[in-house]
């Protein structure tokens, strides 16, 4: 359910964007708000001139977005798209920070999580910042195997519960990295490359 104002609007606009013949019903459903709460937000937004409605029945319209909606809903999406790339900005530096030590005091690191998004950042991260740093990516449902061999200057690297909970069964440590990203032991995580 979204719930601030701005990013209601904007999910009205580009639903509407992408399905004139979209009802308020279905608009309700899309964004996660009610039926009531949708009237006064398409009437804002008409209000605005950001949408305009066609009625083709008596029981039935239509909706459209206007010049200004269609450019305001381009602005919003661009603003959108720049908080984004600034926060996984940020994020990769406190990642590349946090594991700055981690890399300089073991000789091998092994990620252990599922292989989503953040995995695929974590993977450019590590190809970028750590060339040389013998590394390894596995699932947690290929970790138990792994676990049979030596781990010796090995430090498992985790992003999710249940890679941690088999590691600590096995009395193996590892850090999750989103707890250490999220604990502040980032020093100048705001500056590129940690200057």
């Amino acid at each position: 359910m979204i719930t601030d104002k701005p990013t209601q609007e904007l999910s009205v606009l580009s639903y509407i964007d992408q399905n004139s013949d979209a009802t308020q019903r279905e608009l309700s459903e899309h964004i996660g708000i009610s039926l009531g709460s949708i009237n006064i937000l398409m009437k804002r937004l008409v209000k605005k001139g950001l949408i305009k409605i066609e009625r083709l029945h008596p029981n039935s319209v239509r909706y459209f977005l206007t010049p200004q909606g269609l450019a305001n809903k381009i602005e919003r999406t661009c603003s959108y798209i720049v908080r984004t790339y600034q926060e996984i900005g940020l994020f990769r530096r406190r990642i590349t920070n946090t594991l700055k030590p981690l890399v300089k005091s073991n000789t091998s690191l092994i990620f252990c999580g599922p292989n989503n998004e953040f995995a695929l950042l974590l993977k450019e991260i590590v190809e970028e910042a750590f060339p040389s740093l013998e590394n390894r990516f596995v699932s947690p449902e290929r970790l138990i195997p792994l676990l049979s061999k030596p781990t010796h200057n090995t430090l498992f690297i985790t992003w999710e519960t249940t890679a941690d909970q088999v590691l600590k069964k096995h009395h193996i440590p590892s850090v999750n990295i989103l707890t250490r990203i999220g604990v502040g032991e980032i020093i100048k995580d705001t500056e590129p490359n940690g200057q």
